[in-house]
C-alpha cells in the first residue's frame, strides 16, 4: 500500500478526521482548541498515534502525544517524529 503524500496540510487534515471519527465535533475542532474542551481523552490520543502510525508510516507512540494539551501541540509532536 501506498504511503499518502507526507505533508504538514495532509497529516492535518488526516488528524482531524480521525478527531471526527472518534466522534469529535468537527467544528469545534481548531488548532488551539484544548484536548480537554473537546473532549480528547488518553484513549483519544493513544488511537490518534496508532492511525498516524498506519496511515502515514511515521513511528509516533501514546508517550509522544501524552503531554500535548491541543491540536496544535500534537501535530508538532507528530512534524518532528516524521522530519517535517
Amino acid at each position: 500500500m501506498a504511503v499518502p503524500s507526507l505533508t504538514k496540510k495532509a497529516v492535518e487534515g488526516f488528524v482531524v478526521d480521525v478527531l471526527e471519527k472518534l466522534g469529535i465535533d468537527r467544528e469545534q475542532i481548531t488548532l488551539d482548541a484544548s484536548f480537554d474542551d473537546l473532549g480528547v481523552d488518553s484513549l483519544h490520543v493513544t488511537e490518534l498515534g496508532q492511525a498516524v502510525n498506519r496511515e502515514f508510516d511515521i513511528q509516533v507512540h501514546a508517550a509522544d502525544l501524552e503531554d500535548t494539551q491541543s491540536l496544535r501541540e500534537a501535530l508538532g509532536a507528530i512534524y518532528v517524529k516524521a522530519g517535517l
